[in-house]
């Protein structure tokens, strides 16, 4: 059985069940906050115990700045107005729908996000570009079998054909 590596061309994030039009790089950060619990056991061996206190996911995303996007294809100015306006907002992550520039719905990774950056970056002479950060306002879950989901549906349709 061959392995299959993921292109990252084809990680797709959306923000607000939309797909980032145009964008250029995703990258997902998943973290846990640790605490420490001393018993006597542990001291007496000079151990400590870890445990997990609370997870949390950041996720960044660049893309190119677009001055006619559509309810389909979000704009700077869109994603502007959702940080504006302080609430979270559905996102999610998982694999470009074949062709399409969408992601799969059968897998991936979803949870209510708040924008906490957007950067806008325009230099002379080259494509304006954004920058946004989202952190996770809760809890993350996975759709379907995850990212594994998405390239595994296709390999199986793929097979059959």
């Amino acid at each position: 059985m061959a392995n299959s590596v993921l292109d990252g061309t084809d990680l797709i994030l959306s923000a607000g069940g939309k797909a980032l039009g145009f964008s250029t790089g995703c990258k997902v950060s998943t973290s846990a906050e640790t605490g420490e619990r001393v018993t006597k056991e542990a001291v007496s061996a000079k151990w400590k115990e870890c445990f997990i206190k609370s997870f949390s996911e950041q996720i960044t995303a660049d893309g190119l700045v677009l001055t006619d996007g559509t309810e389909e294809v979000p704009t700077y100015d869109q994603l502007k107005a959702a940080m504006l306006k302080g609430e979270p907002i559905e996102c999610s992550y998982s694999l470009r729908d074949g062709s399409l520039r969408t992601g799969k719905t059968e897998g991936g990774y979803t949870g209510k996000y708040i924008i906490t950056s957007l950067d806008l970056d325009g230099q002379a002479g080259d494509d304006a570009k954004y920058s946004i950060t989202l952190q996770n306002s809760g809890a993350v879950t996975k759709v379907g079998q995850g990212l594994t989901a998405a390239t595994t549906t296709t390999a199986a349709a793929n097979a059959s054909e």
